[in-house]
């Protein structure tokens, strides 16, 4: 993956560039997504049945909470393959998602029946089953004619940011910049948001970045990916200024 090493001849140092995928969009091995799906089924049956059916199986809920971690730490280099999986949780979904199933997992070890009843109350009512039960079919998530507007960048060139949108889904339209000719250094999605009318969205945020823009007619941005983030993020929730164009 970010295997790069430096090599040539007559003492010239040149850098190998060996990854094959964006950072966060590398695909999940088969035995190890195997694991996952069957951690996530033993959440779900911990839900569904009560605690007899974790016994034995408290890592699985280990397993679990490392997925919806691994959505908001943005560390790993399958994060946002990961992501897409689970249907897209927001933020703050991700992080009380992993908090409670660590809390749950706590309670259940302890024989706190009461408190790890109301672990899984909380993780019923953020609709967690619904995530884990589509993570266990391999259902897509329905955007329910919603779009994204994502932020791409490389880890090479960090605050060279790619905004753009799409109506489809973020990790489909990464892998498809990254099979163009030209690209050396593949793209990796920094975030994404799901949103009405994408294009429009789109339109308005490159317009209110329009100071960091590296060319009019691309969608290139140099700037600190956390402001970026701010600035769609405050779009998205309404309590950014919208352009008149």
């Amino acid at each position: 993956m970010d295997s790069g090493g430096q090599g040539g001849q007559g003492g010239r140092q040149v850098t190998r560039i060996a990854q094959k995928w964006g950072f966060g969009l590398a695909p999940v091995k088969a035995d190890v997504q195997r694991g996952r799906v069957a951690a996530a089924r033993t959440v779900l049956e911990t839900l569904a049945q009560g605690r007899h059916a974790a016994l034995g199986r408290l890592d699985d809920l280990s397993t679990v909470k490392g997925l919806f971690t691994r959505t908001y730490k943005k560390d790993q280099w399958d994060w946002f393959t990961v992501c897409a999986q689970l249907g897209y949780p927001s933020l703050r979904e991700a992080r009380r998602a992993s908090g409670t199933l660590q809390h749950l997992r706590q309670c259940l070890r302890d024989a706190d029946w009461q408190a790890a009843k109301e672990a899984a109350a909380v993780l019923e009512a953020a609709g967690i089953p619904r995530r884990l039960g589509d993570f266990v079919t391999g259902t897509a998530a329905s955007l329910d004619g919603r779009g994204f507007v994502y932020v791409l960048s490389t880890r090479e060139a960090p605050e060279m940011l790619k905004i753009g949108y799409t109506d489809r889904d973020p990790l489909t339209r990464a892998k498809e910049i990254n099979s163009a000719t030209g690209v050396i250094i593949p793209w990796g999605v920094r975030g994404a948001w799901t949103v009405a009318h994408a294009r429009r969205v789109e339109a308005d945020v490159h317009a209110l970045l329009a100071e960091y823009r590296v060319r009019k007619d691309r969608e290139f941005f140099h700037m600190p990916f956390a402001e970026a983030a701010r600035v769609i993020e405050e779009y998205a929730a309404g309590t950014a200024p919208r352009t008149t164009a």
